[in-house]
């Protein structure tokens, strides 16, 4: 008598164990797309803040341009771009982004205005203090996971991010 309930508890304890593997190869695929997608997300917010921090740098280069032009002798629509990307240097504000001339270039991507206090357009080579200087970046970032995995997905996918400062 014993020996068939053991037997039958041996069953029993089988079926549990195939029933956990059905179970795991339904539920881990959805896992997966769930962590995928949490990995892309990361990816997009990190290029989201760079772009806007470059935009910034550049910004606020801009905004300081009259105390410092006198020392670099660059104009201010340069002074910004070497705040926001010096190949030269090899110093960028857009971390870890790839410079690429397909993602990103530094003349064609970064546009700069200036607007008078009475809301006209003002001469870049003429900065007065009081003057809005808006600084606006284009970057067209490919997510490294969608572009390979899912490409039915537009990419690149394009960044545009502004920043306005005063200048001093």
């Amino acid at each position: 008598m014993r020996t068939n309930a053991r037997r039958f508890a041996n069953r029993l304890s089988d079926r549990q164990h195939g029933q956990s593997a059905v179970e795991m190869a339904l539920v881990l695929p959805l896992l997966l797309v769930l962590l995928l997608g949490m990995i892309i997300a990361v990816f997009m917010f990190y290029s989201y803040i760079q772009v806007t921090n470059a935009a910034r740098e550049g910004a606020r280069a801009g905004s300081v341009y009259r105390i410092t032009s006198t020392s670099t002798g660059y104009s201010l629509a340069t002074t910004v771009q070497k705040a926001i990307y010096d190949p030269g240097a090899g110093t960028s504000a857009l971390g870890f982004l790839s410079l690429d001339s397909g993602s990103f270039n530094v003349s064609n991507d970064v546009a700069i205005t200036l607007l008078k206090p009475d809301g006209t357009a003002g001469a870049l080579n003429d900065p007065r203090p009081g003057d809005r200087l808006t600084v606006q970046i284009t970057y067209r970032y490919t997510v490294p996971i969608v572009a390979v995995a899912l490409p039915m997905f537009p990419q690149p996918l394009v960044i545009v991010r502004s920043v306005m400062m005063e200048i001093q």
